[in-house]
């Protein structure tokens, strides 16, 4: 009886563990679709936050942070301003910073202006002004 008992806790121990690891893959995956991290030598620019489309992440543990697609109109130094859209994760401490009319750091591949990422870092920092074209 012991032995059956034993088995019963051994096969629940390897079927907790395997959905574990399978849920913490997951949610490795779905992060990595979120977002993603800026090339090392990517360039700062400024953005203003045209449009917001999306919701709250639903995995851990990210869950209750905004994972939006953000349209926004890039502003390059020295550039051609141009429309971006960008899927990223904006913790929720962050949210308010990201609205519609709010101007945002952003990091821009070089190789590929298409490429736009949010600095979440720099949340944490007052926002930067508004590009000159943009300000009223």
């Amino acid at each position: 009886m012991n032995d059956g008992l034993e088995h019963r806790r051994s096969t629940v121990a390897r079927a907790l563990a395997t959905a574990l690891a399978g849920a913490f893959a997951l949610g490795v995956l779905l992060l990595g679709a979120c977002s993603s991290s800026p090339p090392s030598d990517a360039v700062p620019a400024v953005a203003s936050v045209l449009r917001i489309d999306g919701n709250k992440c639903s995995w851990f543990p990210d869950a209750g942070d905004l994972c939006p697609t953000i349209s926004m109109k890039v502003f390059p130094k020295g550039g051609t301003p141009y429309e971006a859209e960008v899927k990223a994760r904006i913790p929720q401490i962050h949210a308010a910073r990201v609205q519609p009319g709010a101007s945002l750091a952003v990091l821009v591949d070089h190789k590929n202006a298409a490429r736009v990422f949010v600095d979440v870092a720099a949340l944490a920092l007052p926002p930067p002004p508004p590009p000159a074209s943009e300000a009223r």
